[in-house]
């Protein structure tokens, strides 16, 4: 058959109607790409004016079958059509077919390569977290055997029977002292009966309660005058001794009592700091006498004078 030839087909390199429109590596020469569009235009042109019509999409049958457009023409733009559809669209649809697949397996083929990679770089951090959890656990394990060694021998130490007997003693002692009160500046006279002198003093701050025991504390003294040692008295609870204490500060008003005044039974060390204290607020009262200084629980108050919202607490370690 010989070759197809019109004037859109003449339009085409010869080496295309050769079908040599494809490169080495498989792909469509650029420069055939640009002559198929040329004739496609060309095509499309000629028919749009030939049944008057301006879009692409108005080339239909209804438009085609016009008495102006004769058999012959019809025929040679369907035959350039099929020209070009056979010679050059179809092989580069199929070009483009092997070309999607080729691409799609090696697509598939980088994701396993990907997967793999991911197992691999999973298997690695596993076996690193595996290093690290033997590690720390190696550690704390060191760690504990250390710690339960050290408590092992301090508790050995703190729960030795001789510490132990001393901390409760200790601790009855202090709870002993917590019902306990103590008088100071009561003269000492002879054959006196403590308890109803006792009782005297409390009778003054309008208290009358039961006292458990009653007796003299320290050494004789022996100055030229009467021994002034204190009296430590008991009574049933705590509850009685705050009551007691909360009215002590009334004695400094009663006519034969101001030189009396009652304390809780402390231990030496709360004595010592006690006085340190008292003379630290007898410093300050001269040093600031406008202002308000006093003791409440182990801490000096000191406070401008008349306005009670103003504290400086000074701590005793």
């Amino acid at each position: 058959m010989d070759p197809l030839t019109n004037a859109y087909i003449d339009l085409l390199d010869d080496e295309m109607l050769a079908e040599n429109i494809f490169s080495d590596d498989g792909d469509l020469k650029s420069s055939y790409v640009f002559e198929l569009l040329t004739v496609q235009e060309k095509l499309c042109e000629d028919m749009k004016k030939a049944v008057g019509v301006h879009d692409d999409e108005q080339l239909q049958s209804v438009n085609l079958n016009k008495k102006n457009v004769n058999k012959d023409k019809l025929c040679e733009w369907l035959e350039t059509a099929c020209c070009i559809l056979n010679l050059f669209n179809a092989p580069v649809l199929r070009c483009a077919q092997k070309k999607i697949e080729k691409l799609e397996a090696e697509k598939i083929n980088d994701l396993k390569k990907i997967v793999d990679l991911q197992e691999k770089l999973i298997e690695k951090k596993d076996e690193e977290l595996g290093a690290v959890r033997t590690a720390v656990q190696t550690t704390v394990q060191s760690e504990m055997n250390s710690y339960s060694t050290v408590l092992r021998n301090t508790c050995s130490k703190a729960l030795a029977p001789s510490r132990m007997k001393a901390a409760m003693k200790k601790v009855e002692v202090e709870e002993d002292r917590s019902k306990n009160l103590v008088v100071y500046g009561m003269v000492e006279e002879k054959d006196e009966n403590l308890e109803d002198r006792v009782l005297g003093v409390l009778e003054q701050l309008g208290e009358k309660p039961p006292i458990l025991s009653c007796c003299r504390m320290g050494k004789e003294t022996v100055d030229g005058g009467p021994a002034i040692k204190p009296v430590k008295f008991t009574v049933a609870g705590t509850d009685l001794v705050r009551q007691i204490l909360s009215k002590t500060k009334r004695l400094k008003e009663i006519n034969g009592y101001s030189s009396v005044y009652i304390c809780p039974d402390r231990s030496v060390e709360s004595r010592r700091a006690w006085k340190k204290l008292v003379d630290e607020v007898k410093l300050m009262r001269i040093a600031e006498p406008n202002r308000d200084h006093t003791i409440k629980n182990y801490k000096i108050v000191s406070s401008e004078r008349g306005d009670l919202k103003f504290y400086i607490y000074i701590f005793i370690i």
